[in-house]
This record gives structure tokens, sequence and C-alpha cells, in this order.
């Protein structure tokens, strides 16, 4: 046997090895890595903005062979309408520069390229061009599309028709984002048969729109197109940063038997859910399968600014803490938490026995209340136990982690948050990354080991600032590979503390080599006064020595 001539599957684990940059070279080595150079290059596509890379892309989707290739689409149409209003206001001999162009690169079939020299205007071509590669595109599992202020024409239906008739049957996730206005006009043209996930952000309103044409959009088009799917979806992910009262919404909305996930990202307030009783229904119509819960909050407008409505999320803990049901067996749940310690070790403990993931914001643990909270996990004997904690601490000692190390030692994932006179108290500028804090802290940490504890994510959040209800946590997007993250996406801790730095070394084992490489050409532009504490939890957890760092 050539080399040439091994199984395809044995040249995918060789490819994992390489970098792209290295790999796309090797294009013509055989077909095996024709093949897996061309399925990463179009497995995913992004349409968001019109330059070469899209016109080329194009080109390419076109062939059915390149097409079918694609497996994660997101299309952000918001250029479309973009180039309608530029070409409006351009000058004719821009707009035939901007036709040739586009002729030149897209190289249009013949009934497009008789458009091109005059016909029709620059969007509805690139409109077309979208459209033909969508009809190819029939492995399609992820899609995602952003109206984005598109006009609700022939031709947006019949491209939305398209994506339907192209991945109906492969499509698994589905993510739509507009605003309620438009959904009706977007979600006609959706008909998968085997969709799993879905995920709807009700964006900022365009125009107003009053009680009762809200309630008409809720419940006769968001809630069936939602229950279409009812008997395949596992997950659903709602946002809102519409003024709409969305309580009409969850009545609405059937069992669904196999749904697993839930995520809600609300504003938790009287005027965007002023019946918070319709949204623990809802929880108590799927408690069966469900095993996950998120619950965070969005911002968004109200119609009346100088109505300041009222947080429920007090109403709304309540009557979820008295339902015992709702809360019982999930593997995941993030949530704010509840208005008491006790009410929220109450909550925690409904399914103490099977929880892996637990993200607690809007609290910081005393050193008493941190104690009581990990007994909580004390009888997992015979499971892994809690793998990912995210919650915030109102100090700490080495005292606080030796507690997490001994309680927790199934702990993966670490997410840590801290008040701005705990930080303040441990982390000083240090430049010279040998030299050890002479804090006593710092230098009691340094005496400690912890090399059982399996830790290899840590998330180290410092809040800074004092402002009220503005603080936010990394999001279901955070970025990995130990870089900053610094956008402001979901508020969560509502106390008067704000805004902090966030740094994640999200899915890095702090037992790689390859970590520290990065770390040292790092740590003075990211980590900045936070490395030596960081160091330290390194050199506790066994995970570098003297010598590797001295290189």
């Amino acid at each position: 046997m050539t080399i040439v001539d091994l199984p395809e599957d044995v040249w995918q684990i060789v490819a994992l090895f390489f970098p792209q940059r290295e790999l796309s070279p090797l294009i013509s080595v055989n077909k095996a890595l024709y093949n897996i150079v061309l399925n990463a290059k179009y497995r995913e596509i992004h349409w968001d903005k019109v330059d070469k890379d899209l016109a080329r892309t194009l080109v390419r989707l076109r062939t059915p062979c390149i097409a079918q290739r694609v497996r994660r689409l997101h299309v952000r149409a918001w250029f479309i309408e973009y180039l309608n209003r530029k070409e409006a206001q351009s000058r004719p001999s821009a707009m035939a520069i901007s036709k040739r162009w586009l002729n030149r690169h897209l190289r249009l079939p013949s009934r497009l390229s008789h458009g091109a020299k005059g016909n029709t205007t620059y969007a509805e071509d690139i409109m077309e061009a979208m459209t033909e590669a969508l009809s190819l595109m029939s492995q399609v599992t992820e899609y995602t599309f952003e109206w984005r202020d598109l006009s609700p024409n022939q031709r947006t239906l019949r491209l939305l028709s398209t994506a339907r008739s192209a991945f109906g049957i492969s499509l698994r996730k589905l993510t739509l984002n507009a605003q309620l206005e438009n959904f009706r006009a977007l979600v006609s043209t959706v008909e998968f048969e085997n969709l799993e996930d879905l995920e709807l952000y009700f964006d900022h309103d365009n125009i107003e729109l009053d009680v009762e044409e809200t309630l008409r959009i809720l419940q006769n088009t968001i809630a069936p197109f939602i229950n279409r799917f009812r008997r395949t979806i596992s997950s659903l992910f709602i946002f809102s940063a519409s003024k709409a009262d969305l309580s009409s919404l969850f009545p609405a909305l059937d069992k669904f038997p196999r749904l697993y996930n839930l995520i809600f990202h609300l504003p938790w307030d009287s005027a965007h859910l002023s019946e918070p009783d319709a949204l623990i229904g809802f929880l108590r119509r799927n408690t069966e399968m469900l095993r996950s819960i998120e619950l965070r909050k969005s911002y968004a407008a109200v119609s009346e600014p100088a109505d300041a409505p009222t947080c429920i999320w007090s109403q709304f803990s309540r009557a979820l803490l008295s339902d015992p049901r709702v809360l019982t067996d999930l593997t995941i749940l993030k949530i704010p938490a509840f208005r008491s310690f006790e009410e929220t070790l109450a909550c925690i403990n409904y399914s103490a026995h099977t929880l892996t993931t637990l993200h607690l914001v809007d609290y910081f643990f005393g050193e008493d209340e941190l104690l009581a909270f990990v007994q909580l996990f004390a009888r997992r004997n015979l499971d892994s136990g809690l793998r990912t904690l995210y919650i915030g601490l109102s100090t700490l000692t080495v005292s606080t982690i030796d507690l997490l190390a001994r309680r927790l030692p199934a702990l993966d994932s670490l997410g840590l948050v801290l008040a701005e006179y705990v930080a303040s108290e441990i982390m000083i500028m240090q430049h010279n990354i040998l030299v050890l804090q002479a804090s006593p802290f710092c230098m009691s940490l340094a005496a400690h080991s912890f090399p059982e504890w399996g830790l290899a994510n840590i998330g180290e959040n410092l809040v800074k600032a004092v402002h009220r209800n503005t603080l936010f946590d990394p999001g279901r997007n955070s970025n990995h590979a130990a870089h900053r993250s610094l956008l402001p996406e979901h508020p969560q801790f509502q106390s008067p503390t704000s805004i902090y730095i966030c740094i994640h070394l999200s899915g890095i084992s702090v037992t790689s080599g390859k970590i520290f490489n990065h770390l040292r050409m790092s740590s003075c532009s990211v980590f900045g006064d936070k490395w030596s504490i960081i160091l330290l939890f390194f050199h506790s957890l066994g995970a570098y020595d003297h010598e590797f760092l001295s290189r």
C-alpha cells in the first residue's frame, strides 16, 4: 500500500495536525486531501458584506460539487438594503462601474448578465446569485438568517423559499433574527422537517406596534411557528430586545416532548413580561425532558420611557421556587440569584444530585455561604459531580480555593467574579512573572498545592467601576484561546458594581505546555496586573516548573 492509497478517514486524522494555511497547498496531492481542503474551506459560509471574497465565493458556490460541501450558512442581509439605497443615490456612471465589476466577478449566466448591463439593480443581481447558490446547498445543517431592514419583496421571499427547498430535510439548527413585524413574512417561507435547535431573536422595533397588533403577531405567527416543530425540537432559545410584552406568547406554546435545553434572554420587567406565571406555566408543561435551563436579562426599550417598569424577577423566582418539578433533575442551570441566599440554596438543592454546570449571577458568596453551597454536592459519590461553576465571591482567600478543590474535585471549569475591593487587595502590577507577589494571600497560595484537582479551564473576572445594572458576563459565545473579552453582551450581576474585565482560558488544559508559550508572549498586553494571580493558580495546580518559565 502506497501513501496515497491510505483510506480517507486516515487522511482526515493526518490533516488534524496541519494548520489550514499549510493544508491548503496539499489540495492536489490526492483525492482525500482535495476533499478535506475544500470541506474545510466551504464548510461554513458567511454572507454579511459585499466584497471580492463574497463575489469569489458566489462563483464557486454555483458549482454543485462545491455547494454541497456547505454545512453552516449565515446570512446577514443588511447589505442588500444598503446597496439599494446607495445605488439610488449614486450617479449613473458609478452604477455602471458597479455593474461591470459585478458582472466580471460573479460571471453571471446570460439571464443575469443581461440584467447586470442595466435592466436590474446591483442588489437584485446579488440576490439572484445568492438564490442560485442556495438552491444547490442540499447538505446544510445549520442556517442563520438576520433580516436587518431587508424589504419583504418578491426577490427576498424567493431567496427564503429557496433555502427551505434546498435544505428542508438536512437542517438541524435554525436561527432567525428580525423585528417582530417582519416575522410574518419570514416564517411563512420556513418548513424544515427535522429541526432540532431553534433560536429566535426579536430585534429592536423599527415601528411602534400597538398592543393588539403585538398580540396577533405573538399568538398567530410566532407561537404557531414554534409549535410546528414540537415533535422534533430539543433546544429552544428566545432573545428579546423588542418593546413587546411577551406574556401572551407562552400560553400559546404547546408541550414539547423532546425539549431538553431552554434558554430565555428577556427583559425581566413588567413592561415586557407583565404576567410571569405565563412563563412558569410553559416550564411546567415541559419538565418531563427538560434538563438545561438558562435565564438571563436582555435590555429593551419601553413605549413610555417616563414610566419606569418594575423588575419582576422576585415575583417570578418565588413562583419558580414554589413548584419543585420545574427545577428537579437539571444538569445545567444558569440563572440570577433569588431574593435571599436561603431561597437560592433551595433552588439549587432541587437538582444538586444531577447538576454538572451551574452559573449563578447577581450574588456574591461569603465564606460561610460558600461552605453551605458546596455541601449541597457532598453526596455526589457515584458520578463525576459538578464540572463547571461560575459564581461571585465577596472574599477570596486560600481557604476559599482549598474548599473548592476539596469539595468539588471533579471541577473542570471555574469562573470567579470578584468585587473591586477584593481584587485590589490581591492584584498588584507585576512585570516580572518569576517574582511572586509579596502579599500574604499570594505567598500563602504559592505554598499550597492542588495536584489532584482536575481543573482545566479558568475564568478570572475582576469587577471595575461603579454603575448600577450594567455588569456583564462572558455570554454564550465566549471567545477562547486565552484572550480578553470586553464586549458587554449580557447584563448579569445587578449590584451597584458594574463593568468587569474577563479573561477566559476556556477549552485549554493548564497542564499543556502550549498554553504557557501563549501566556508568556501575552502576559503584558493581555493579562496586565492579573498575570501573577493566574501564574500562582498554575503553580498550585502543579502545571509548570520554573525551568520551563526561565527559558
